[in-house]
């Protein structure tokens, strides 16, 4: 076909049907590429009418997260729930695909059975891997990956002199990376109470990572803000 009669396409983008039109807003990404593509007339913009248009944003908003796991053995999975139950390694640190590279994304995770132990959650550069029994910092990720503990430690370039609140089994731990910021930044959260110390700076794409200990657990949800 070397016409465009052939496409039964009359003028254009906007020659198209409205379930055409909302079949592209299907591959878009971020909520943000929507609201570029209601903008551009009127006709797009009343799409929001449509009874799949909300449908549609719930699918981009929410963020189907895949665990990493380097061996059968590290732990169990149930659903978003994670049981590290590897008992030749104490420790288990688990990246989370997707990479996030724009927009704004909350990553959540709830620890169980933990007690005093530790746990930690953060960001790293897209470029690190978390070998089965490796700490997030080790194999010269220090640089690359932001760290925040369980006491309230935020480690990153610095060690151990930056301090938030604490958090605990049951807590909702959120970090909020803005990749549309100048700089970008990680923001984190304990049960939506803001933390006061954040990082800027951090790499153009990244993933979220948890650590935990043997025989813990976390759940986690992520989703575009």
């Amino acid at each position: 076909m070397d016409h465009i009669s052939e496409y039964n396409v009359n003028g254009s983008l906007l020659g198209l049907g409205e379930n055409i039109l909302l079949e592209i807003m299907t591959e878009m990404i971020i909520p943000q590429q929507i609201q570029k593509f209601l903008v551009v007339c009127k006709k797009i913009y009343k799409l929001k009418e449509h009874s799949r248009f909300g449908s549609i944003i719930q699918s981009i908003i929410q963020i189907a997260p895949t665990f990493i796991i380097e061996k059968e053995n590290q732990g169990t999975l149930q659903g978003m729930k994670f049981i590290h139950s590897d008992q030749s390694n104490y420790w288990c640190t688990i990246a989370i695909d997707p990479i996030i590279k724009e927009g704004i994304v909350r990553f959540e995770i709830i620890f169980e059975n933990t007690g005093v132990l530790g746990r930690n959650i953060g960001t790293a550069d897209a470029s690190c891997s978390f070998a089965s029994g490796k700490r997030p910092w080790e194999d010269g990720n220090d640089e690359k990956t932001v760290r925040y503990y369980q006491d309230g430690v935020l480690n990153h370039i610095a060690y151990d002199t930056i301090y938030n609140g604490s958090y605990k089994d049951g807590q909702r731990i959120s970090a909020i990376v803005d990749m549309t910021s100048n700089p970008r930044k990680v923001v984190f959260y304990v049960d939506d109470i803001e933390q006061p110390n954040y990082v800027i700076g951090i790499p153009s794409e990244i993933r979220f990572w948890v650590r935990i200990y043997i025989n813990q657990i976390f759940f986690i949800h992520g989703d575009i803000i």
